[in-house]
Order: structure tokens, then sequence, then C-alpha cells
């Protein structure tokens, strides 16, 4: 997951990994003309913006199924993101965090991440429990077959 451009991106990064890692759109193209294209399409400014970010969840949603995804979302606790991450990708918002990051799988013990802001509160490419439940409430956005 290269870097978000823009602190205010990582729905739109993370949207963008979502698309492109489920083969649905965009596997060929530069990714940051790719998220220029997911950001157009989940409505710059109004659901996207320097200001707010991602102004709800439901552009998120939106914007996915926009591209044919079937998005279920709810907010889940540690292990029931670990169970759904262990069998689909999607989204995760850590609400503490107000960042979204990618679902790539998981560990024996945390959540694999695809984080476009590496680093920051000291999320890198894993997701431990404890991190999990000091940056929640967290909403999951699974792709559904």
């Amino acid at each position: 997951m290269p870097g978000q451009a823009y602190d205010w991106t990582c729905s739109v990064c993370s949207s963008t990994w979502v698309i492109q890692a489920t083969g649905t759109a965009y596997t060929d193209m530069d990714i940051y003309d790719a998220r220029y294209a997911v950001g157009e399409r989940m409505g710059y400014p109004s659901c996207v913006n320097p200001t707010y970010g991602c102004m709800s969840a439901q552009c998120a949603i939106d914007v996915l199924e926009s591209y044919g995804l079937k998005v279920r979302a709810e907010f889940v606790t540690f292990d029931q993101a670990w169970t759904v991450m262990s069998n689909t990708t999607g989204l995760i918002n850590l609400q503490g965090m107000y960042h979204f990051m990618g679902c790539r799988g998981v560990t024996s013990d945390s959540l694999w991440v695809a984080n476009s802001a590496q680093g920051y509160r000291g999320v890198y490419d894993h997701l431990t429990r404890s991190q999990f439940n000091s940056l929640g409430p967290v909403q999951l956005f699974a792709i559904l077959p």
C-alpha cells in the first residue's frame, strides 16, 4: 500500500486498495491515477474533502458498491473482525484513529491491514488486539461473495 498523498485521503486509498485487490477495476492503472478516479467517484468534496476526510461510512459503502462489490458494514469486536478478515477483504475504520485501512487478512494474533499511513497512531501493517481495543469502536466493511 503506497502512502497517501494527503492526510485526509485514507478512505480513498483504502477503497482503491480493495477495488484493485479484488480485481474489480484499475488493476493496470497507476496507483495515484486510480486513487483519483475512486476519489472522484466517491464524491469530492461532498463525501471526501480536506476538512473532514470521509464524511460518512455510507460514502465508503457507496463507492465500493458502485463498482459492483457487495458490502456488509457492522461494528465489531476484535474476535469478530479476526473471523471476518480470515475469509474476506474489505475496509476497517477505527473510530478512535479516524482512519480507514484495507483488510489483507490475519496472523495468529493480529489483523493484517493495508495502511496508507504507516505508523499513524502506532499502526503499521498489523493491528493487535490491544491497538484495536484502544482505537475503537471499530467498523468493518466486509466484501461479500
